[in-house]
C-alpha cells in the first residue's frame, strides 16, 4: 500500500513539472525572446525525462522484489466449484486390466458380427461379444481399441487405434463382414 502511494506521488509530481513548463511557456508575455522560451520548456522537459527515467527505474526494482515477499497473491476458491471439473461428474478411475463395461470395454478382435439391420437412424449392427451376449452398434460408437466408422449391409467397419511406435500410422481400419467372402 506504501509503495503504491509512493509511486502516484512520484507521478503526480513528474506531471505537475511538465504542466508548469508548459503554463509558463503560455504565460509568458509577448516581449520575451523565443529563445528564452524554448530554453525554459527544454530544461522543464529534461528535468521531468529525469524524473520519469528514476520512476521507471524504481519501478523495475520494485517488480524485481516482489516474487521474493510473501505477499504473493492465491486464488481463494470459498466454496465454489472448480471450472476446469466436469458438470456431470468426475469418470471412474479404471484401475489397470479393468474394462469399462458393455462394448465400450471390448476389443474389436474379441468381437463377432452376427447381423446387420436397418433402423430409422440407419444401418446398425449387432455383435456377439466375449461374454456371449448380444450387442448393437451404430456409426460412431466407441470400443476399447477404437470406434465404428461406417456400418455397410454387409458388415461393420472400425477405425483401430495401434500403440505401434514403429508404426507411421496411428490408425488402421479393421472390416468385419456378414460372410468373410463378401469382400471384394
Amino acid at each position: 500500500m506504501k509503495t503504491t502511494h509512493v509511486k502516484l506521488s512520484q507521478v503526480a509530481a513528474s506531471l505537475l513539472l511538465v504542466i508548469a513548463a508548459v503554463a509558463s511557456s503560455i504565460a509568458q508575455p509577448a516581449g520575451r525572446n523565443a529563445a528564452t522560451a524554448s530554453q525554459a520548456t527544454d530544461s522543464a522537459t529534461s528535468a521531468a525525462t529525469t524524473a520519469t527515467s528514476n520512476d521507471v527505474q524504481k519501478t523495475l526494482e520494485e517488480i524485481l522484489d516482489e516474487p521474493t515477499t510473501t505477499d504473493a497473491y492465491r486464488y481463494d476458491p470459498q466454496g465454489r466449484r472448480d471450472p476446469f471439473r466436469s458438470l456431470i461428474g468426475p469418470t471412474p478411475r479404471l484401475e489397470p486390466g479393468q474394462r469399462p463395461p458393455g462394448t465400450r470395454g471390448f476389443l474389436i478382435d474379441e468381437m463377432k458380427l452376427q447381423g446387420v439391420f436397418q433402423t430409422r437412424q440407419g444401418l446398425t449392427a449387432m455383435v456377439n461379444g466375449p461374454d456371449n451376449k448380444g450387442y448393437l452398434l451404430k456409426t460412431g460408437d466407441k470400443v476399447l481399441d477404437g470406434e465404428v466408422i461406417r456400418v455397410t449391409q454387409t458388415g461393420i467397419v472400425f477405425r483401430q487405434e495401434l500403440n505401434d511406435p514403429t508404426r507411421i500410422e496411428r490408425y488402421r481400419e479393421v472390416i468385419k463382414d456378414l460372410i468373410p467372402s463378401a469382400r471384394k
